[in-house]
This record gives C-alpha cells, structure tokens and sequence, in this order.
C-alpha cells in the first residue's frame, strides 16, 4: 500500500473515533439531561416539592442554615420543613431496603437521576464542562469554567444517599458554598464573571504526571536497610506507622507482611535489592517532609524558571518576537519567565531543563540507568538551591510579576491584554515556597533531596 493510502487510511480511522467518541458524549449528555429533569418532576410529582427552590440563595433553606453556620445544635433545629419533606422523600425512594444498592434497578435509577440533578443544576447555574473519560458515571466529573473547581457529582450522590438522615441539608450546604466560591470570584473580578477554564484545563489533571521533591534521612534508611537485621527494621516501621495516619496503615501492613517473610536476623539488603519495597520502607521510616505533588509542564516551564529569574530590577525591552508571542496568547506570567534575564544561569540541557547532571545522583544500590518516566527517584544535591532560595520572596516575586503586567500595558506597540497569568504566577509562587521549605530541611538536616515523577491522578 502506499504512504497516501496508509494515510488515509488511518485518518479514516482517526475520524471514525472521533466520530464514536462524540455520539457517545452527546448520548450522555442526553441522558444526563433527561435524568436531572425525571428526578425534578418526581420529587414534585411525589412530594409537592420544587427541589430548585432549596437551593435558591435567595429561599429560606438556605438563608436559615446560613443564619447558624457552626453552631451543630441550632442547625439541627434550623432545618425548613421543605428540607425535612425532602430528606423523607428522597431515602423513600430507596423502598425497604437497608442501604443504597448500586445493582438493584431501581436504586440505580434514583441514583443517577439524582446525581444528574445536581450536576446539570450546579453546570447550567455557573457554567462549566463534562469530563467523560469512561462508562462509569461515577468517573464523570465537571469542572467549572470561572473558577478552577472540578466536582465528581455521581460520587457526590452516592455519599449522600448512604449517609441517611441530614443528606439533604449537606447537599445543600454544598451547593451553596461553590455558588459563594462564584459569588467571591466575580468580585474580585470588578463584578464581571469571566470564563477562565476550558475543557483542556481540565483534561490536564488526568493526563499529565505529577513531580514532587522529597526530604529523606539517608543515613538512617541506609542503616535500617543496609545493615540492622529485618527484626529492627519492622520495629522502626512499626514505631513509625502512627505518626503516618490511619489512612497509611493498610500499606504499613503490606510491608511489615512482606518482609516478614525474610530471614529475620539478616538486613533485607542482602536479601532483595527491590526498589518498590526500598521505596516504600523509605518513605515510612525516612520521610521529613514532601512538597505537594505538581505538573509537571508547570513545573518545568514556569516553576523552575521563576527560580532562577530571581527579584528583577527592570525589565528588557520587547522585540518583534516577543510581541508576536503576546499577540499569540502566551500566558503572561509564562511570557514573564521567558523574557526576563536570569539572575541565575541555569542549564537548558540538564534535568528538568535547569539542573546539571554533575548535580545528580542515584538512591539505588545498583546504580542501573534512571528511568525517571517509570517512577524512578533521583537525588539532587540540595545546595544547588540554596543560593537560588536563600533570597526567594513570594509576594516580592508577585509584586514584581504585577509590575511587569504594568509594563507592558505601557508599551504602545504591545496587545491590551488582560491578566491572565495571576493564577499561573500564584501556582508557581506556591510550588517555590514549597520547595523552599523542603530544601530547606534537606539542608538542616544533611538529608537527601529527591525527586519523583508521580502518575496524572485518575
């Protein structure tokens, strides 16, 4: 076959999935639609209810559990009689059975009306997208397009038909509190309510891996590790269990279980050279402190880039360039990082585009090739930053991005553009006093510096 018909062929293809993808989105959506209003007309048909009414920030529902927010006994007692109808008629719907049972029919049906309910109220109110990345309506989420939020409406629902007796007034609660988060934005706004967030922005948080650095005590993992029996290991793993929380105790368990099926009187190194148990053990008996996890396109385009900027004094005239890339649409504080002089020089070939590979290192006995796209961790020496940190200010940077805003609205020749970057400046502000603090008990400590690429979060 040739190159244009092997072409063609594959973009039939393409254009056949696309095809599919998309009947089977406004599939969904049609049953999403046709759901939210079922369970609207059956609690009105049933109950005499007008569930929107609940929700009304202007109602009494919501103004009576707003009147005694934080105080648990006044809110029991606050609850509108219309909430109360509504609390019975909805854990009606679930017959004589004891609980919400996801394989019975009609159980199924009140469900994901409900949640359709919710999800296309809380949508067409403050406008925002569906994110559909499978059958499972409880892996449907929304995000919200003028304030970054995203929502899991079916998880939601679900919550809260098991919870029983006080669902009702949660939902509403909650409902009123991502319409306050609105309400808060648009002020800060001047009063104009903007769509920041499209469906990419999104799509991004579960396709695009994390990076996260770590503080770890080398020397006493090295120890427990390499030379004090598998005995003294599971005790240290043990001691350390609850400090970690119970949400950690199943993995613990895991572990303890695993080693303990190896010769108790010799150091697990001599016995398994297994980098997810060394990794595991590490982060239970090592870990000080760990920055929260990233993008990782954040933190290589903007992050680590704004580190070596440092406090500019001024800045660098714009050539054609540079106002082509302004009229493309560049995030600002994007364009800030690119076009500002570093005050540190960083290197374009080295790890995450800045670190130089003579600054790195290995936590694996074997020394094998890194495969960093895998999980693998490496080991940064944490003085590398100190000079870059030492003198980092969050709001000074801030100040100095905002100035730099100013600057180009004085530049004739450049586009009227309005801030977009302040949430990407606020992130990536964020990350550095993260990373500064975590380097920071590196350095204290004489610790290791890690990092590791995490998986998108489902």
């Amino acid at each position: 076959m040739s190159e244009s018909g092997k072409q063609s062929e594959s973009q039939q293809q393409l254009a056949a999935a696309e095809q599919q993808a998309r009947e089977r989105f406004e599939k969904a959506m049609t049953e999403l639609r046709e759901g939210a209003y079922r369970f609207s007309s059956r609690a009105r048909g049933q109950s005499e209810l007008i569930i929107e009414e609940l929700i009304d920030p202007d109602g009494d529902t919501v103004h009576s559990l707003a009147e005694v927010e934080g105080d648990t006994g006044a809110l029991a007692l606050a609850q509108s009689l219309e909430l109360i109808t509504f609390d019975t008629w909805l854990f009606g719907q679930i017959g004589d059975k004891e609980e919400l049972d996801l394989k019975n029919e009609d159980h199924w049906e009140v469900w994901f009306t409900f949640g359709a309910w919710i999800a296309e109220t809380m949508r067409r109110r403050h406008g925002g997208h569906w994110l559909m990345m499978g059958d499972d309506p409880h892996t449907w989420r929304i995000g919200f397009s003028k304030i970054f939020l995203e929502i899991a409406p079916f998880v939601f629902a679900e919550q809260l038909l098991r919870m029983g007796s006080g669902a009702t007034k949660k939902m509403v609660t909650e409902i009123e509190r991502i319409r306050q988060l609105h309400v808060d934005q648009e002020e800060k706004d001047g009063g104009k309510a903007l769509d920041r967030f499209v469906a990419q922005h999104y799509i991004r948080l579960h396709t695009v891996p994390l990076g996260q650095w770590m503080s770890m005590d080398f020397a006493r993992l090295a120890k427990l590790w390499n030379e004090e029996p598998v005995a003294k290991l599971i005790e240290a793993i043990k001691e350390r269990g609850p400090q970690l929380g119970p949400q950690n105790l199943p993995i613990i368990e895991q572990v303890v279980q695993a080693i303990g099926r190896a010769n108790q009187e010799q150091p697990i190194a001599k016995q398994t050279n297994d980098r997810g148990l060394f990794e595991a053990i590490a982060q239970i008996v090592a870990l000080r402190r760990a920055t929260n996890p990233i993008a990782i396109d954040i933190l290589e385009r903007v992050v680590m880039p704004a580190m070596h900027v440092g406090l500019p004094e001024k800045f660098p005239p714009l050539d054609e360039d540079d106002l082509g890339n302004l009229r493309k649409g560049i995030e600002l504080f994007a364009f800030f990082v690119e076009v500002v002089p570093h005050k540190f020089q960083a290197d374009d070939e080295g790890f995450l585009g800045t670190i130089p590979h003579e600054q790195l290192t290995t936590p694996y006995a074997d020394r094998n090739v890194l495969e960093i796209g895998k999980g693998d961790w490496v080991v940064i020496n944490p003085a590398h930053f100190i000079p870059m940190l030492s003198e980092y200010d969050p709001q000074k940077l801030l100040d100095k991005y905002d100035d730099f805003v100013k600057y180009l609205k004085s530049i004739p020749e450049a586009p009227n553009r309005r801030d977009d970057g302040r949430m990407l400046a606020e992130t990536a502000i964020r990350a550095l006093a993260d990373l500064k603090q975590t380097v920071g008990v590196a350095a204290q400590n004489n610790d290791a510096l890690l990092f590791r690429l995490l998986p998108p979060p489902g």
